[in-house]
């Protein structure tokens, strides 16, 4: 979020500063950037079929939880399957997808002012919104009816409406470009990456043997990078999920992995690798170097019984990883039970462990930018 200065306000300066305001030689140091974070928000999807609702948890700078933090600022209910989060200026968005809404959430006093996407978009396009991205004046979100919509912050009106492919997930923006990634809800009859031209709106649909179920993208100059869920083979075990790499025409594997967060600032990429098999396949947690390839085991996750999600601090470069409980008599995760999250530093050291709701699928940063 950047803060503009008034006219009246850089005149102050130049009168307590007058030198740095002057004609002379002296140069002006130019503001440095610095991303502070305040906190996190943690979606919890909560367990649709148990008929349990999601919840918003948030986790303060100094460790404090507030559980159901969403209901109690609001007096309702998040509703069935929150699914994705992003913070955009004063704002926390939520893509509600059991519901067709989008949480548009003060982050301050968390009071929310909710839009339906069926109504703005129409039902035939509006139906389960599923992943969200901020640029400019603008939030996309993307629908299982194959479209994105273009929402002006200001107003909260549509402004535009793409075209995408077969069930859109995850998006991320580069120039003009709008990438989306089409699932095809893991059929793999009709996966691709929709390469959107914003100026124009003409989308062209990127097809490789390597993008099966495509859900989640990251923008790293040049590079796309794509986690694929992969294929599941008859008996429903999960297989060749991975972080993929897009460079024009071109789609190469870098990691096994099922879930993944990127730290483009500092050229990370780390990675969880829990396929769906049975029996069960050893979890395994690395970080994998943009710019030397080197993929390394960034924790041994022993203290980590079923992940669920996992983000990046943009300020610290802390990491944090949820979680659900596991049933021990039946020998899988309690989708009924509330989950929690883990810390760690980048290097790997755990720090300390919070409660959150059940279902903590998604983590967002209460960050902002201010300049030094």
């Amino acid at each position: 979020m950047k803060k503009f200065l008034s006219f009246a306000a850089l005149a102050a300066m130049c009168v307590s500063t007058f030198t740095a305001c002057s004609d002379d030689d002296t140069p002006t140091p130019t503001p440095t950037p610095v991303t502070v974070t305040n906190g996190l928000f943690v979606i919890n999807a909560g367990n649709s079929s148990a008929q349990i609702d999601g919840s918003l948890t948030f986790i303060s700078k100094d460790g404090n939880v507030v559980q159901n933090a969403f209901s109690t600022a609001n007096g309702r209910s998040l509703g069935n399957t929150p699914n994705d989060a992003i913070v955009h200026g004063s704002k926390l968005y939520i893509a509600v997808t059991g519901e067709n809404t989008i949480e548009v959430i003060d982050r301050n006093t968390l009071k929310s002012t909710q839009i339906s996407t069926t109504k703005l978009m129409g039902d035939d396009k509006g139906k389960q919104p599923r992943r969200l991205l901020a640029g400019g004046k603008y939030v996309f979100v993307s629908t299982f009816d194959g479209y994105v919509a273009q929402i002006d912050t200001t107003d909260y009106s549509l402004s535009n409406i793409y075209k995408a492919g077969s069930y859109p997930e995850g998006m991320a923006g580069s120039g003009s470009t709008l990438y989306v990634a089409n699932s095809d809800y893991g059929s793999g009859v009709n996966p691709s990456i929709s390469a959107i031209d914003l100026n124009t709106g003409n989308s062209t649909e990127l097809k490789n043997e390597l993008v099966m179920n495509p859900t989640s993208l990251a923008a790293v100059g040049d590079n796309l990078y794509i986690l694929d869920y992969g294929r599941y083979d008859e008996n429903y075990n999960q297989q060749d999920a991975g972080v993929r790499l897009m460079n024009g025409g071109n789609v190469t594997k870098v990691v096994a992995a099922t879930m993944m967060a990127v730290d483009a600032q500092r050229g990370l990429i780390y990675t969880v690798n829990a396929p769906y098999t049975y029996p069960a396949t050893p979890v395994t947690y690395n970080v994998y170097n943009i710019s030397t390839g080197e993929n390394k085991t960034f924790i041994g996750g022993d203290d980590i019984e079923s992940p669920a999600a996992i983000a990046v601090d943009p300020a610290n470069g802390d990491v944090y990883i949820t979680s659900y409980k596991m049933d021990y008599d039946t020998g899988f995760a309690d989708y009924f039970t509330n989950g929690y999250v883990n810390q760690y530093t980048a290097d790997g050291t755990f720090v300390r462990q919070f409660t959150t709701g059940v279902g903590p699928t998604a983590l967002v940063f209460n960050y902002y930018t201010t300049y030094e």
